[in-house]
């Protein structure tokens, strides 16, 4: 009778270990799992799904970029463990990319190479925030701003960005005891989802503001090199004193095409810079080491890739802007990144009208609650098919009767 009782309660014990931890129950719920699951259901029918809902570029990356690989995979040297301190050439490549791209001056030691600009952002949570901390995020946001500091255990205060302020955070409303409370700011200019992009004067004003309230400030740069108009963006070290408290972070990503490849770095004070580093020491052994050497080929090419890399989804934003703005949109083209962010029309939420849009023409966009609860109300359109597919989209649109009525 005991005996049972025993393995009675190893086992309530074993199901009881089976529990997700608290930090990932914090989250909040995953819409884009949801949304995978309908796409799967309409392709399982056989539909022909025109998928604009992930931010995966669909440009190649440089011929001088894939040689680069496939002449690195043939070194032995390549296929063993990466160093901790990063690829002295590699390196070598961000500080004059940085110089040549963006005027700020990065030392050696001021650079740690990512696999990928998400898994810098969230693990760079983790090497500075303990449980309890306050983070400022401002919102609709890229997901991993408010989820890396809720796995961290911290709690972000949401900074409500509006279409009429140019989705811009007003740091001046921010209150004395929440600013003084909190250990980090981030920031993201050229923005997903929303495709803002910020002034010099807000940069100026971020950095005195974390200055003032001992803040880490981190920009997320990730759209850098993609933008339109000859309206280029910003780096947030471009100003003075920036240093002092600022890392941001760079993908090759979105400039290079290269979303597979998982590569990306940061650069900025070196103390954040090194204590990234110390955490990821204990976590990973670095990039592909082919992948690192094809990227520095990446960031030493001349300008005409990007250049026509600008053009092409400069081209995509006139197409999807000008027909939306024929269905009764009135959205002014973006600056900036490869996104669209348009009110969903009325009698919809977020989810409704992806639902709608998915039943009616097979084109699938992100529901805007899945940036944050303020996105609601909004779809973000991502620009990653070629133009005749998005043509395609747009006509499928018009002929279902797509138009927004306010």
């Amino acid at each position: 009778m005991s005996e049972g009782k025993g393995f009675g309660a190893i086992r309530v014990i074993r199901e009881n270990n089976m529990e997700e931890a608290k930090r990932l129950q914090k989250l909040p719920t995953y819409v884009f799992a949801l949304l995978d699951k309908l796409k799967a259901a309409e392709r399982a029918k056989g539909l022909d799904l025109i998928d604009l809902t992930i931010g995966s570029p669909n440009i190649m990356p440089p011929k001088e970029v894939c040689d680069a690989l496939v002449s690195s995979l043939k070194d032995p040297k390549n296929h063993r463990y990466s160093s901790f301190e990063g690829d002295p050439e590699f390196k070598k490549a961000i500080v004059s990319w940085c110089k040549r791209k963006y005027k700020i001056d990065i030392k050696p030691d001021e650079t740690v190479t990512l696999l990928g600009s998400k898994e810098g952002l969230i693990h760079f949570a983790f090497a500075y925030l303990n449980e309890g901390d306050t983070v400022l995020v401002p919102s609709p946001a890229y997901p991993a701003h408010f989820r890396g500091p809720i796995l961290a255990g911290a709690e972000p205060y949401i900074l409500p960005t509006i279409e009429k302020d140019g989705f811009i955070p007003d740091l001046d409303i921010i209150d004395e005891s929440i600013a003084q409370k909190a250990k980090m700011l981030i920031i993201s200019y050229p923005t997903n989802p929303t495709a803002a992009t910020a002034p010099r004067k807000f940069f100026e004003k971020a950095v005195k503001f974390a200055k003032k309230h001992d803040l880490i400030l981190i920009h997320d740069f990730a759209y850098a090199e993609i933008y339109f108009d000859n309206e280029k963006p910003i780096s947030c070290l471009s100003i003075p004193g920036a240093k002092d408290v600022c890392i941001e972070f760079h993908s090759l990503s979105k400039t290079f095409g290269m979303a597979g490849w998982r590569l990306g770095f940061a650069v900025g004070n070196p103390k954040l810079i090194a204590s990234l580093r110390k955490i990821k020491t204990n976590l990973d052994y670095g990039p592909f080491g082919a992948i690192v050497k094809a990227s520095i080929a990446a960031l030493n090419i001349s300008d005409e890739y990007l250049d026509n890399m600008r053009n092409a989804y400069q081209k995509r934003r006139d197409l999807m802007v000008d027909a939306l703005n024929q269905m009764g949109w009135k959205i002014e083209k973006p600056k900036a990144t490869f996104y669209i962010w348009i009110p969903v029309p009325s009698g919809f939420d977020a989810m409704s009208f992806v639902n709608h849009l998915l039943q009616k023409t097979g084109v699938v966009v992100s529901p805007g609650v899945g940036f944050g609860d303020l996105g609601e109300g909004y779809v973000r359109i991502a620009l990653v098919e070629e133009d005749d597919r998005i043509k395609e989209a747009i006509s499928r649109m018009k002929k279902a009767g797509i138009k927004y009525n306010g």
